[in-house]
């Protein structure tokens, strides 16, 4: 029974016209044999799969052709017979990786030095010479540089930047770039139509850009995708052997991330697990060619040979939704997850990294649009500058009102002075500060209600129809700040809700009573950027500015030493530091 050959091997090119997608690295060595000015050493490198090696071979078989040297072997020669069929003694192929060793190199250099059996050159050609120990490239210097006239040197790499540059300073060097994927499903519908194999349209595509612009990949998973499925294989076969789901799947976790439904999103995931690099990595793509065609447009050289018109659209059209910005923090968070798979063995872990990844970026929290907050930066910068900020909460200067003027505290003073309470730090965040309002006192028994002097009026409704405290009930306050930080930061709302209480609730300050806290959690409840969250959504739902500290029931009575920072600022505004 004779033995399978491969596709990548089948269809290796036997002549320079053949090699697809490298056209600049094939006329250079074309022009050097027709112009007579071949080098004695030439250097290939670029990714995997791209034709580094055939190229060498092509261009020794070039030299060696016994009509030649010509650009045009003839191929029917006993040397073209000899190099198709790898029987050739005047080519010796080495592998760097299995003969690194500087002794090695020395049987290399003393058999130069003999004159070739049948050949016009003795070619040597050195596959992934990167792996050559230091030794070894210095034992192969003198040679490289003057080697005999009936000498060439061919070398094949991955990883120039491992050639020490004495090295590749003696070589002619050869670039061979990724291959587009229109170019690479060109070739492979020609090896299907060679097979008689009938794939649904598309698939030549959909395997092409899973090949990352190796063609030499493209082949062998079409090798396998054939031997899974047989002559007549669909898009949804390549999606289940790739095992990152496909366009649509893509597209559904996506759609899932713009909507931030949790829900949705873990069920847009494959069912089954393995594959979750993959599946990252086509996110990644994916999400990089929306940004460029948001940023670009549709006609941007990054996107020749890419997707289908249609494809383009339907990508385009979730770039907009998404905006900028937030395409750029999912390409970060998506590379850290990527990176954080490459060590794991075990695929749950992979799968919990993924899941973590994307649930992560379906937080509001998660979409934090840095130009947004150097601008609300520089507005604040700006006030400062003209001496017209908002106070902190530590200062004892008055607060300033909506008008500029001094903000009106319960008892008609200034808010913040002795008579008032302290200006919420939220008034920092950016906004025009908002007036000061008190919630509707309860008249006590035998006395008569307040007057409208008694303190400003209702503030009106405000807009988005969110529910509003109007009355000076802790539960209902309590219930409101839940319901609404629920929407929010959910993690934070349910540590509230099991740990904490609202147990002090005045006109311009509130505070939560948190126990039995763990050490998770407790950390959570002390970043700052949690706490003045907090006081935000507690002022939006009672309708004013209020300041809301979270006490840790556990941590009480201990002494904290004070924080540089808050020192410096206090010191800055003339205030002090409270609590």
């Amino acid at each position: 029974m004779s033995s399978y050959v491969v596709l990548a091997r089948k269809y290796r090119p036997r002549e320079f016209h053949e090699v697809a997608g490298q056209d600049v690295v094939t006329r250079t060595l074309r022009g050097a044999i027709e112009d007579q000015r071949i080098g004695h050493a030439y250097l290939f490198y670029g990714p995997r799969g791209t034709g580094k090696t055939t190229s060498a071979r092509l261009f020794a078989k070039a030299l060696n052709c016994e009509r030649g040297p010509t650009p045009e072997p003839c191929g029917v020669c006993e040397r073209c017979r000899a190099f198709d069929s790898g029987t050739e003694a005047d080519l010796l192929e080495i592998d760097a990786a299995s003969n690194t060793g500087v002794d090695h190199i020395r049987d290399l250099r003393d058999q130069a030095g003999y004159v070739p059996l049948n050949a016009r050159f003795k070619i040597f050609l050195v596959d992934e010479v990167h792996m050559l120990s230091k030794a070894a490239f210095n034992a192969l210097l003198k040679t490289l540089e003057e080697p005999p006239a009936h000498v060439k040197f061919l070398f094949a790499t991955t990883e120039l930047h491992k050639v020490p540059d004495t090295i590749v300073s003696r070589c002619q060097l050869m670039r061979l770039s990724p291959l587009p994927q229109a170019t690479i499903a060109a070739q492979l519908d020609k090896v299907f139509a060679a097979e008689g194999i009938e794939p649904e349209a598309g698939v030549a595509a959909a395997l092409a850009a899973r090949a990352r612009g190796g063609m030499r990949d493209a082949l062998s998973m079409a090798d396998q995708l054939i031997a899974a499925v047989g002559k007549r294989p669909t898009l949804a076969d390549c999606a289940r052997l790739a095992g990152e789901g496909g366009s649509d799947t893509l597209g559904s976790i996506v759609d899932a991330l713009l909507a931030r439904d949790k829900v949705g999103l873990l069920r847009a995931l494959p069912a089954q697990e393995g594959g979750e690099a993959e599946l990252t990595g086509a996110l990644l793509d994916h999400v990089r060619m929306g940004l460029v065609l948001l940023l670009c447009g549709a006609d941007a050289p990054m996107l020749q040979g890419r997707w289908s018109p249609e494809l383009r659209e339907v990508w385009r059209s979730r770039a907009e939704r998404a905006g900028a910005a937030r395409l750029e923090v999912w390409l970060q968070e998506l590379l850290t997850a990527r990176e954080r798979m490459g060590p794991v063995h075990l695929q749950p872990l992979a799968r919990v990294i993924l899941e973590a990844t994307l649930l992560d970026l379906c937080r509001p929290e998660g979409d934090l649009d840095l130009g947004e907050l150097a601008q609300r930066l520089a507005a604040l910068e700006a006030r400062l500058a003209a001496g017209g900020a908002p106070r902190l909460a530590a200062a004892t200067g008055p607060a300033i009102g909506p008008a500029g003027g001094p903000a009106i505290g319960p008892a008609g003073g200034p808010a913040g002075g002795p008579a008032g309470g302290a200006a919420p730090a939220a008034a920092l965040a950016g906004a025009a500060p908002e007036p000061a309002y008190d919630l509707p006192r309860a008249a006590a028994p035998g006395r008569a209600p307040a007057g409208p002097e008694a303190g400003p009026p209702e503030p009106p409704a405000r807009e988005g129809g969110r529910p509003r405290v109007t009355t000076n009930s802790t539960a209902d306050a309590w219930a409101a700040l839940l319901a609404e930080l629920d929407g929010r930061a959910a993690g934070l709302a349910d540590i509230l809700r099991r740990r904490g209480s609202l147990v002090r609730f005045g006109p311009r300050e509130a505070a939560v009573k948190l126990a039995a806290l763990s050490e998770s959690e407790r950390a959570l409840t002390q970043d700052r950027r949690n706490q003045r969250l907090v006081s935000k959504v507690f002022s939006e739902v009672v309708g004013r500015p209020i300041e809301v500290s979270l006490e840790d029931h556990h941590a009480q009575g201990k002494q904290l030493p004070p924080d540089p920072f808050a020192a410096e600022v206090a010191q800055l505004f003339d205030g002090r530091i409270e609590g």
